[in-house]
């Protein structure tokens, strides 16, 4: 049984559940996070003590990208667990990671690419990719689809509501990235660069979970909006299952 009630929400009520989910799952969401973002931290800070050394610059960028997008991954399979009401641990969450590491690094570097490219191309088209795309992940960590499928999901899902999904995600970011500069301004001016970097990585394990919990929350709302998830979950408790994390 879901924990929380469906029904379609506005934008600034998403954001607020946002908040409150993570306020509530806090412990959750971060033990599986923070697992995630150690290696990026360890890899960051020995960049960081060695800036001229190129490939292992690269690595570390390499480990980021990696390992954010099962941080990312394993938070929406926490939040899609815990939104419905089945019990989850941070190891249950990172085993499916770990399950579906393939399709989660390809829905990643897809979507990256696609936004990237279309930054490019006068940041608009970038912004299209970023809204349309946006709920890839959480249809491959609910839906257990592939990651060229799971993008498609989420197209098809966004048709219609990407002005206010943009909108949605434009106040959230703002917010997201002023957070984020701060911690990282912080850690550097009082631990120094190199040590900043490990310490900012780790804290940043602390906020970055709220953009995984809205992504998962409005892939939701945009199900019940289009294909009256909340009456089908009324009729059928299984009928939004998580097979990602079974």
């Amino acid at each position: 049984m879901p924990i929380v009630t469906l029904r379609p929400r506005t934008g600034v009520e998403l954001i607020d559940a946002s908040f409150q989910f993570l306020r509530e799952n806090f412990a959750l969401l971060f033990t599986a996070v923070v697992v995630a973002f150690v290696p990026v931290a360890v890899m960051g800070y020995v960049a960081a003590m060695n800036p001229g050394d190129v490939l292992l610059n690269f690595v570390a960028r390499i480990a980021d990208w990696v390992f954010s997008s099962a941080g990312q991954a394993a938070a929406i399979i926490i939040v899609a667990k815990r939104y419905l009401g089945e019990p989850i641990t941070p190891a249950d969450a990172l085993r499916a990671v770990s399950a579906r590491l393939a399709t989660v690094l390809g829905v990643s570097f897809l979507y990256g690419l696609g936004v990237g490219f279309g930054l490019i191309f006068l940041i608009v088209p970038g912004i299209w990719v970023a809204v349309t795309y946006f709920a890839g992940m959480a249809a491959a960590m609910v839906e257990g689809t592939g990651a060229n499928a799971s993008l498609e999901r989420s197209k098809a899902l966004t048709k219609g509501s990407r002005l206010r999904i943009f909108g949605i995600f434009g106040v959230s970011y703002l917010v997201y990235f002023i957070a984020t500069a701060f911690v990282g301004g912080i850690a550097g001016a009082v631990f120094g660069v190199a040590a900043g970097t490990l310490v900012a990585t780790l804290l940043m394990a602390c906020i970055y979970p709220f953009i995984a919990v809205l992504v998962t929350l409005l892939y939701f709302d945009l199900r019940i909006r289009r294909e009256g998830l909340d009456l089908d979950l009324m009729l059928d408790p299984q009928a939004a299952t998580v097979p990602a994390a079974g």
